[in-house]
């Protein structure tokens, strides 16, 4: 008869143990390449619509102008941005995008916008909105949007000059809230 006794319950459980840590460790690393592989997928559009829906708060830096605040809408090629006391559209491809980590997040008010930049210097010409347009090279300038063509837009500055502006020139529009 050979004595092969019980087995060490300590052993046994250090075994299970280790086994189940590998598990955990090989599903973590799993859920991070599955993980790494979407963010791959995602285009710009997506990751602001994300952000948009999430109600993050945002930061670019672009071509000497920086634009902060909450997205409250993404769209087609830009998003629009509510911050203390204006609005803003900032074309995704005016620059580098920074998300601000936030307590909580922060809802902005929703509005109904066109679904890309162009059609939306559409509609702040029809509303003869007052705009701040920020182009390339830290130029900024203060008017309304006469026409919008199929590349420029004629623009009539404080100054009342009637300005050519191509829109591939434009990061963006920023106006004020305040009704008066």
């Amino acid at each position: 008869m050979s004595d092969h006794g019980d087995p060490d319950p300590g052993l046994a459980s250090e075994l299970r143990l280790g086994a189940g840590r590998e598990w955990a460790e090989e599903a973590a690393e799993d859920e991070r390449l599955t993980e790494l592989l979407r963010r791959r997928r995602l285009s710009l559009v997506e990751v602001m619509r994300d952000l948009a829906h999430r109600g993050a708060r945002v930061s670019i830096e672009a071509g000497g102008h920086t634009f902060s605040g909450v997205v409250v809408a993404a769209c087609d090629d830009y998003a629009t941005l509510e911050g203390a006391g204006h609005i803003t559209e900032v074309r995704y491809q005016a620059g580098a995008w920074s998300v601000i980590a936030a307590d909580q997040p922060v809802q902005g008010s929703s509005t109904l916008t066109a679904e890309t930049f162009h059609g939306r210097l559409h509609e702040h010409a029809a509303a003869g909105t007052r705009l701040q347009l920020a182009l390339s090279g830290r130029i900024a300038i203060t008017g309304v949007i006469e026409v919008v063509a199929t590349d420029h837009i004629e623009f009539t500055d404080v100054d009342d000059r009637q300005l050519y502006v191509p829109i591939n020139r434009i990061l963006g529009t920023s106006r004020s809230t305040d009704p008066h």
